[in-house]
């Protein structure tokens, strides 16, 4: 039986049965030696290819529209921190851009831009972030909280992805039944 596709996250975390006779057992790639069973979360599979990339996109736009807005706030979290969040909000726009119109794996190119948005924010509790008590408004405290979240929720979703619980497209879990 021939794959659609051999580098899919997927087949390299076990989910293909191939090389078993007929493909009738499964192969007990995952099970440590001494266990009866993989772990929990190798049981959890989602396959929704299309929702899934688009989901991640989704959360890259929200980085890199909330660092927009965060730069366009007057309220510098510390210094030179307009032109890095810039930054991460062009880079945010072209992996959007790529991710909509075409169909490469970019997921690991958003890495950077969830893991410099993190750092923006860590630098920005050492400088002087947009918080309520240092004079920013309330809408800007939130969209800086949300560089926070949307950029936690970003490496959660990478994890699951690189991890085989979750399958984007073009990419999917070669389900046998």
């Amino acid at each position: 039986m021939a794959m659609e596709d051999e580098n899919s996250p997927a087949l390299r975390a076990g989910v293909d049965f191939r090389g078993t006779p007929n493909a009738t057992r499964p192969v007990l790639e995952h099970i440590t030696p001494g266990n009866k069973r993989a772990p929990f979360l190798r049981y959890i599979r989602i396959n929704l290819p299309r929702t899934t990339r688009l989901l991640l996109v989704a959360v890259i736009a929200v980085i890199g529209g909330a660092s927009a807005s965060v730069a366009l706030s007057g309220h510098e979290p510390f210094q030179y921190a307009n032109q890095t969040l810039w930054s991460v909000c062009g880079a945010a726009a072209l992996f959007v851009a790529l991710g909509l119109l075409t169909s490469v794996r970019i997921w690991k190119w958003g890495l950077p831009i969830a893991l410099s948005s993190l750092l923006i924010y860590l630098g920005g509790l050492l400088g002087n972030a947009p918080y309520v008590w240092n004079g920013a408004s309330v809408v800007a405290a939130a969209i800086w909280n949300l560089t926070l979240l949307a950029s936690l929720a970003y490496l959660v979703l990478s994890w699951a992805l690189h991890y085989g619980m979750i399958v984007a497209a073009p990419d999917n879990q070669h389900f046998l039944d």
